[in-house]
């Protein structure tokens, strides 16, 4: 058993994942000490006397106060990385973070085998993991969720695509869940470029069902939609993101573009559903809209293999395999 201590950042989406590592340590039997970047406390920190720290992509580097602290600890440092590692998702625009990191002794663990070679420092491929204690729901709710669901920004080109072919083939059928500033962003994108004609754009503007704050939620929505729909961000280079595995730890029937890591993972058409192409999306879409049997029982082997693989619990066990903390 070790003392952990847990530093989480202040993007949304990299304080989930290191409080579902922190969590996943402490079902292992080990004590967690987490701390928010901004509020760590020095004379807590030292009292606690952590073995290792962990937290999200350049940790405490972004913060001097807590870059003292951590460096004053004197004990190995795990980056846990989500985001390329170059890009302003990691970075947050300080283009020294990355020769910080390379200088110091940090270890790191990442979610996308293709990066790997970036980093000069001791380095391990670890794929995204999941709470499914925060996706669980009593019942599926009754169908008021639109038929066809995409979480997340509405931006990039290929995203656009994607989106506008959907609303061209399955008008009305297409609920985007977004911040509203996204989501407008992507409306005036798509007239600006004419992606859309008028009909359909204003279709296309009513397909914004607003903002989901909280994991329950989010689970009620992909447990509730036919199909839950997947775009991988452009920087998830061969990665399973978090969305796969949020939504089969929901019980939802998941359509993603196919990533390799993913599919080392999932078998497609028997825990979730893979697509190449935007031809291939719309015919599959198309099959699995009236296909309810059979997107309960893939959505059902999904969350599954989920309890059987890809907890947080396990991957932080895989955390402690890789440093030898007994």
């Amino acid at each position: 058993m070790g003392n952990i201590l847990a530093i989480t950042p202040i993007s949304i989406a990299g304080a989930l994942i290191i409080n579902g590592l922190a969590k996943g340590f402490k079902k292992s039997g080990h004590n967690v000490m987490i701390y928010d970047v901004r509020d760590i406390n020095s004379n807590s920190v030292k009292t606690f006397l952590p073995d290792f720290v962990i937290g999200y992509d350049y940790v405490h580097l972004i913060n001097p106060e807590a870059e003292k602290i951590i460096t004053e600890l004197n004990v190995p440092v795990i980056h846990y990385f989500a985001d390329d590692p170059n890009a302003n998702f990691a970075h947050s625009g300080d283009l020294t973070l990355f020769k910080k990191l390379s200088d110091s002794n940090g270890i790191v663990f990442c979610w996308d085998k293709q990066y790997l070679n970036i980093f000069q420092n001791r380095s391990f491929y670890l794929p995204l993991g999941v709470d499914p204690d925060l996706y669980s729901i009593n019942q599926k709710t009754d169908n008021v969720t639109p038929d066809i669901v995409f979480v997340g920004r509405p931006l990039t080109d290929r995203r656009l695509s994607i989106l506008c072919e959907i609303i061209k083939n399955f008008p009305g059928k297409l609920g985007i869940y977004s911040y509203k500033k996204h989501f407008d962003t992507s409306s005036e994108e798509i007239e600006k470029r004419g992606m859309l004609s008028s009909n359909l754009v204003n279709i296309y503007k009513n397909s914004y069902m607003g903002f989901l704050e909280t994991e329950n939620e989010l689970a009620k929505v992909y447990a509730g939609a036919k199909i839950v729909l997947n775009i991988t961000m452009d920087q998830g280079l061969s990665s399973m993101n978090y969305r796969v595995l949020e939504v089969l730890a929901s019980e939802g029937f998941l359509i993603t573009d196919f990533k390799q890591d993913t599919s080392d993972y999932f078998t497609s058409n028997s825990e979730l559903v893979f697509y190449k192409s935007q031809n291939e999306l719309i015919d599959k879409i198309s099959k699995y809209l009236s296909e309810d049997s059979l997107r309960g029982k893939i959505a059902r082997n999904g969350k599954e293999k989920i309890l059987q693989f890809h907890t947080f619990k396990q991957r932080a066990e895989e955390i402690i395999s890789k440093i030898d903390l007994k």
